[in-house]
């Protein structure tokens, strides 16, 4: 008999030290507004309650006698009219707006946290994005030779990725596809709605299918910006359920990085997710574990709590003025620190 045969909970797996559970990171609209609040070009990246005034749509929805009330709360807006003939021609001219708009956003040329969120886990790790902009992926992508980079996941579609549905590839928008060379496809957006269909798009349906597989295998839960808003009931749900499956949650480490002000709600929403002992508030990112332990934040958490070996901090991140000096500190992150 092993001790996980008494345990009530699952111990994460390990192999020569290095944790083979992924850490997965969750991302909202704060973590966006957080890491590019203005883009390259100076356009400011939107959230969805304000999001008809940055794209210059008042007008628009005025002509269909909304009020500024309704109009202040975009989510609801879209679902009251989503699927509905005499608002037909307004959906349609949302989502070309919407999908334009966040399609030419520019991730800025210096580092952004973005970067620094993408260069602090590994390949076994992933990050699932609920946000339209291109950021996640334009920084992926600019920092794709320092390589062992985690899996990005987009279950509501994202304007940075391309298709192939011929070739069942996703990759870059704007780019060809590297087996029939075709353009790609611009991937679908996921529209708030009161119930959001992950099933009718294959490509929405596959990005969901691998958030439930890497948080029902997840060994930690960062949720970064990212508020459950009341039109994610579904997402919420199966969130729920696939750290369920996890069977970890009474010993993984579960961290919150929001605003100040919101640590009473953000608190309160996440506990049905994690036990309370448990979980990390923090204000900013760096004073997360991803930034104070880069590619081997839960193996220094893990060697602390269940070997009494907690790890130096002496790669912590810094602050850098140019990407490649970022770069190059990440690859000082040797194998040997990894596993030591």
């Amino acid at each position: 008999m092993s001790i996980q045969d008494i345990l009530p909970y699952r111990l994460p797996n390990f192999k020569n030290k290095r944790l083979l559970d992924p850490h997965v990171v969750i991302v909202g609209a704060g973590a966006s507004i957080a890491a590019c609040k203005t883009d390259k070009n100076g356009r400011e990246v939107p959230l969805l309650k304000n999001i008809h005034n940055i794209l210059r749509l008042t007008d628009e929805l005025e002509k269909y006698n909304f009020s500024n009330e309704q109009m202040g709360d975009f989510e609801k807006l879209f679902s009251d009219i989503y699927g509905r003939d005499e608002y037909k021609d307004l959906q349609e001219k949302l989502e070309f707006e919407v999908c334009n708009y966040f399609s030419d956003l520019k991730i800025p040329d210096e580092p952004t946290l973005y970067d620094y969120l993408v260069l602090s886990l590994t390949e076994k790790d992933a990050i699932i994005s609920f946000n339209w902009d291109p950021f996640l992926m334009q920084a992926y992508r600019r920092n794709i030779d320092v390589g062992n980079l985690p899996e990005l996941i987009f279950p509501h579609g994202n304007s940075g990725v391309g298709l192939c549905n011929d070739c069942k590839v996703k990759g870059y928008a704007g780019c060809l596809c590297p087996n029939c060379f075709k353009a790609l496809e611009q991937m679908p957006l996921l529209y708030p709605t009161g119930k959001k269909d992950y099933n009718s798009k294959s490509i929405i349906k596959n990005e969901w299918n691998r958030a439930k597989d890497v948080l029902s295998r997840a060994a930690g839960i960062t949720v970064y910006g990212y508020s459950a808003p009341v039109t994610d009931v579904e997402a919420v749900e199966l969130m729920k359920s696939a750290i369920s499956i996890s069977q970890m949650k009474d010993i993984a480490p579960f961290t919150i990085i929001n605003l100040p002000e919101n640590e009473n709600e953000q608190r309160r929403k996440w506990s049905e997710f994690y036990d309370v002992k448990m979980v990390l508030y923090c204000n900013e990112f760096k004073q997360s574990l991803l930034w104070r332990n880069p590619r081997v934040s839960l193996e220094t958490l893990f060697d602390a709590i269940l070997q009494g070996q907690p790890r130096s901090t002496q790669k912590s991140f810094k602050e850098f003025s140019k990407l490649r000096e970022l770069q190059d500190y990440v690859k000082t992150i040797t194998e040997f620190d990894m596993c030591i």
